[in-house]
This record gives C-alpha cells, sequence and structure tokens, in this order.
C-alpha cells in the first residue's frame, strides 16, 4: 500500500470529518515509526529497513510503498481514523478503531517475528 492509498482510504472512511494531507502523513509516519523501531529493530534486515522507512513528511512521494504488507497493511487506515477519533471526541469509533490497530499490530508483529530471525545483537539470539 502506498502513502497516497492511505490518504485515499482515510478520507473517504472519514469524509464527514476535515482531514488534512498532512494529519495523515503524520499518523503513517507514527505507525511506520513504531514498526520499525520495536517491530523491525534485532531482525534480519532491521538496519536496512530503518534507513528506508519512515521519516515521511508532506515532500514525501506519495507512491511510497510503505513496510507493511497485506492483509496487514489495514493498520494505517485503522490508527489514522483512531487518531482523528480521538481529535473530534468520538469515543466510541476510537475505541473500536483502536482495538482493530492493535489487532493488526499484534498480527503484524507476530508475522514479522515469524518471518525474520533475531539478530546476534539481541539480548535472546539463540
Amino acid at each position: 500500500m502506498t502513502i497516497e492509498q492511505v490518504i485515499d482510504n482515510v478520507k473517504r472512511l472519514k469524509r464527514d470529518y476535515a482531514v488534512s494531507d498532512e494529519q495523515i502523513i503524520a499518523d503513517i509516519n507514527k505507525v511506520e515509526m513504531y514498526i520499525v523501531l520495536n517491530v523491525a529493530a534485532n531482525r534480519e534486515g532491521g538496519n536496512e529497513i530503518a534507513r528506508e522507512y519512515g521519516k515521511y513528511d508532506l515532500q514525501t512521494d506519495r507512491g511510497k510503498e510503505l513496510l507493511v504488507p497485506a492483509p496487514y497493511d489495514g493498520i494505517y487506515e485503522a490508527f489514522c481514523a483512531s487518531m482523528i477519533d480521538l481529535e473530534y471526541e468520538d469515543s466510541e469509533r476510537y475505541v473500536n478503531d483502536s482495538i482493530v490497530y492493535k489487532d493488526l499490530l499484534n498480527d503484524f508483529t507476530s508475522y514479522w517475528y515469524r518471518t525474520h530471525r533475531q539478530t546476534r545483537y539481541n539480548r535472546y539470539y539463540m
């Protein structure tokens, strides 16, 4: 999924809210940096991932492919939606979108750990 696709999907989901591209890109960046620093770090390919992904802003190419693959890529939309709900104080939707985000994050983390071995510098390396 690309940055542009996430922006379009979030704006379609939250069409009744005034949401800027800048806000959505900032939220995408939060998710991506969390994954880079807390999921991909100390795993195979972690250093390359840290150099290539994250640090997005308005000048970032909207066609940039994001790190999380399908079927977990809904994580970006769920996080953006929950942040919009939080901003607009829609607590019921915030709770629902947060649960979806956390479930997708847990599923993606499990997938990543299964498919990428720990590096030697990880405390539990075997």
